[in-house]
């Protein structure tokens, strides 16, 4: 009877009588010695309790995107970050699905959704994963272009036939289903792009900011943001841009509270955005002309290759024996030239001399663009590159047309110059007619080197998506015109 009512219990037969021998072999035991600790140890330990325990557990399904990861041979694992690790053993432990939080805006498409996933639970995999997704929306595309041809053959047909009425509702149908799947692969592709800038993020070992709020300035983190991002001869426009964006404040200590209002904020970490995207831009195309040995002569390097001829002649010419001379020894073109301004103090201490202040080759390469060039480098590339950049400040100050509105009210459309302006943007943010936000000083400049950091980042993402797949990415000329159209 209870070998039948085992059997009732569970629907395999044979692994109930498999519970149910195991039972029987230990009834001749006595009461005493089954319920003391050693025995109940002992009897779990046996090879056949842990068969039939394994055999009476439910099987555990795998997950499709632990399969699908899982079956694709021959990818390299690289380094996994110790912090996604952590992580990863801490969402483990508590048995709840992973919440992103490597940044402040969170995927909008089921693509971002695993592209994040991947990034914080398998990163070994995400690179592979990301390539994946691009090429399966680039081969979507493809498949779509191919069948919009074939319809508009069809209505073409159709039209010929006498039909025309019922083949352009039909094109007009499709055309209106296309935009719609162009649309949702649009926002797959800024998730994916927004994936892989948080990936190089990591790289560096930075994590970005979820918030703007005081927080600890870390020596390690700016040197991170520098250094680990920007070639040796950005990094002093990086300390121009960021001096010029802090003000009077960058003289200030860290830890100095400063109040502004949202709007201010947003519009100075677009602006850095902006700016690491130009520098970026402006950077590649230095390294490359460098390298080709065409970079541009700026005024003071002719000058200076002028006084070098000199000196040389004169010692030609005050030499005994001419042929013996020896040559004026090349200047590194990389050495910052020292230019000459006036009003200042003197390079030996004295008032109202001359001030040397030293300039880098890059700068001096950017001086030398025309109005033509340097918009040209300044302009955003492709439709998703500006995308990408107001979702991120959104994320961080939230609807930036609000904060305008609201700015516009609290200001007023009367003001007679600019200095009026600031003077009413500074009382309605002290008398809280605009949303404002407080933080440190080193809370404003750790903002501003990641917004820079996120610009390059953001030019990087979108030369390797333009190289490896042509036309995914959406120009912005092109969409200027299809939207005047």
């Amino acid at each position: 009877m209870l070998r039948h009512g085992l059997a009732g219990l569970n629907p395999s037969s044979s692994n109930a009588a498999l519970i149910l021998d195991l039972i029987l072999s230990r009834s001749t035991t006595s009461r005493r010695n089954l319920n003391s600790p050693e025995h109940v140890r002992a009897s779990l330990s046996t090879p056949r309790m842990q068969a039939a325990i394994a055999i009476a557990r439910p099987p555990v399904a795998p997950q499709p995107r632990q399969m699908a990861a899982a079956s694709r041979p021959g990818f390299l694992p690289s380094r996994p970050s110790r912090r996604t690790a952590v992580r990863a053993a801490r969402d483990d432990s508590a048995d709840q699905e992973p919440t992103f939080a490597l940044a402040p805006s969170k995927p909008k498409s089921p693509t971002g959704e695993m592209a994040a996933y991947y990034l914080q639970m398998q990163p070994h995999l995400f690179r592979e994963a990301v390539a994946t997704a691009f090429q399966r929306i680039a081969d979507a595309r493809a498949e779509e272009a191919r069948a919009e041809k074939e319809q508009a053959e069809a209505a073409a047909a159709a039209a010929a036939a006498g039909e025309g009425e019922r083949g352009d509702a039909d094109l007009v149908l499709y055309r209106r289903m296309a935009e719609v799947k162009r649309m949702e692969q649009m926002l797959a592709i800024e998730d994916l792009m927004y994936i892989c800038i948080l990936e190089k993020f990591q790289e560096i070992g930075v994590d970005m900011l979820p918030r703007v709020e005081p927080i600890e300035e870390s020596s390690a983190t700016l040197r991170s943001l520098t250094e680990g991002v920007h070639s040796r001869e950005a990094i002093d426009m990086v300390k121009e841009h960021v001096l010029a964006v802090l003000g009077p404040a960058s003289m200030a200590f860290s830890n100095t509270m400063i109040k502004m209002s949202k709007l201010q904020a947003a519009q100075v970490y677009a602006a850095s955005i902006m700016f690491g995207y130009f520098l970026r831009r402006v950077d590649k195309r230095f390294q490359l002309a460098k390298q080709l040995g065409v970079l541009p002569d700026s005024r003071e390097d002719a000058v200076a290759r002028l006084e070098r001829l000199f000196a040389q002649a004169d010692e030609v010419e005050s030499s005994p024996d001419p042929d013996t001379a020896q040559p004026a020894e090349p200047q590194d073109p990389d050495q910052p030239q020292a230019s000459t301004s006036y009003g200042g103090a003197e390079a030996g201490g004295g008032a109202g001399g001359l001030v040397r202040r030293q300039r880098s080759a890059l700068r001096r390469y950017v001086e030398s663009f025309d109005q033509e060039t340097m918009l040209q480098m300044a302009r955003l590339v492709t439709v998703e590159s500006a995308q990408l950049t107001e979702r991120q400040t959104q994320a961080l100050f939230g609807d930036i047309k609000a904060l305008q509105r609201d700015m516009q009210e609290a200001v007023g459309q009367d003001a007679g110059s600019m200095e009026e302006i600031m003077a009413r943007v500074q009382q309605a943010v002290a008398d809280g007619k605009v949303e404002s936000v407080v933080m440190t000083v080193g809370t404003q400049r750790r903002a501003v080197l990641e917004a820079v950091a996120y610009g390059c980042f953001l030019r990087d993402v979108e030369c390797w998506v333009d190289g490896e797949w042509e036309q995914l990415l959406t120009p912005v000329a092109a969409a200027s015109a299809a939207g005047e159209a």
